[in-house]
């Protein structure tokens, strides 16, 4: 802006007010932009300052980390270099004298010899071991609590029941141990000949067929469910706490029909039993036979393995340790006999094996008991 150069003397004055304030605005927009320049570098320190401290605190927090890490690792390698110090304690979820029992008192043995401390078999049975299984899942991970499960307690039990833990986060499987001999059996005196016999005469007596089981949500159970959905007949299903006690439920009369997984076996050999089919890849040598139920039509999973699990959370180490003594026991001269003498399968698996088998047969179950209705509500 330029001022006017004054014409008369009172105009003067005036002209040098305009050129002050003129003067004035000049400095004090040269003044705002200095400060908004200072302003924005004290932004841009800051900036840098607090990205520099986010920095260092992140990589404070990766140090902190690393060295929790490390001591983790350092306890749990200390921990595997004096384990077991103590006693070990292996859940059976089925009652004494059945074969997951006394095949899981065999190897406790072969593995207290090995690991030079005493390795107690406990008892809990009763909800076709879902009983077991919650008191593992809720046991301390260090290692000294185990149990015995058949593979059903984590891919086809908790379909039928109501259970206390997850079924594919709650465990750590070790090894499996067996594969169990499944088989249907009547009386020895009993009319039926046959299944085919005996399915044929539950459709013509709807309901009359009794049959025990070692509990509900078992192989037995849902496998049967099937073959009477598929076959459309009506049977009445009594489960037990245990093989025992349903095998010797059908000795006593109380069931017509007994689906065992083992326990019915002595009987077979006393000829108190007779078994009318298999639930076995392919027939047993010593009863040939007797027809597996996938040659009677009945495609259903091959769902029969044992296997030894920790709780989630037990230090790799450690499992390592359990994982190498249950692999030696159960390739022991005399756990191998074992098997032979009760009938069961050696079928033996690592632990990655086990954890990708219990994945694949609970996917299986679970498309298959929707397809057909068989979940409980």
């Amino acid at each position: 802006m330029n001022v006017p150069f004054p014409r008369r003397l009172v105009d003067f004055p005036l002209a040098i007010s305009l050129g002050y304030e003129e003067k004035e605005q000049e400095f004090n927009l040269e003044k705002k932009e200095s400060m908004k320049g200072k302003e924005n570098e004290i932004r841009k320190e800051d900036s840098k300052m607090r990205k520099k401290r986010g920095f260092f605190k992140r990589c404070l927090v990766l140090a902190l980390v690393g060295v929790f890490c490390v001591m983790i690792s350092f306890q749990g390698l200390m921990a595997a270099e004096k384990f077991p110090e103590k006693p070990i304690k292996i859940l059976v979820g089925f009652a004494p004298g059945g074969t997951v029992d006394l095949q899981t008192r065999m190897l406790a043995s072969l593995v207290s010899e090995d690991l030079g401390q005493p390795v107690v078999v406990v008892n809990k049975p009763g909800a076709s071991s879902t009983i077991a299984a919650a008191e593992l899942a809720g046991s301390k991970p260090d290692g000294y609590t185990l149990a015995t499960f058949p593979i059903l307690v984590v891919s086809l039990t908790p379909f039928f029941v109501k259970i206390k833990y997850d079924p594919l986060k709650s465990f750590e499987p070790l090894v499996s141990v067996s594969g169990s001999p499944y088989g249907i059996c009547v009386l020895q005196n009993a009319p039926w000949k046959s299944f085919k016999e005996l399915i044929e005469w539950a459709r013509k007596n709807p309901g009359e067929l009794s049959l025990s089981t070692p509990g509900a949500g078992t192989p037995q159970h849902a496998s049967f469910e099937w073959i009477a959905k598929t076959e459309k007949i009506e049977y009445k299903h009594v489960p037990y706490p245990g093989g025992l006690p349903a095998a010797t439920a059908l000795l006593g009369g109380h069931v017509k029909a007994h689906f065992g997984s083992g326990s019915h076996l002595p009987f077979l050999e006393s000829g108190q039993f007779r078994m009318l089919a298999s639930y076995s890849p392919t027939r047993y040598s010593k009863y040939p036979d007797v027809p597996t139920l996938k040659e009677l039509g009945y495609g259903l999973p091959d769902t029969r393995v044992h296997f030894v699990a920790a709780p989630k959370g037990v230090p790799d180490p450690i499992l390592k340790t359990l994982e190498d003594a249950f692999n030696k026991a159960e390739r022991h001269d005399a756990y191998k006999g074992f098997l032979k003498q009760v009938m069961l399968e050696a079928d033996f698996r690592s632990r990655e094996e086990m954890k990708g088998l219990i994945e694949s047969e609970y996917k299986t179950w679970d498309g298959l008991l929707d397809k057909l209705g068989l979940k409980a509500k």
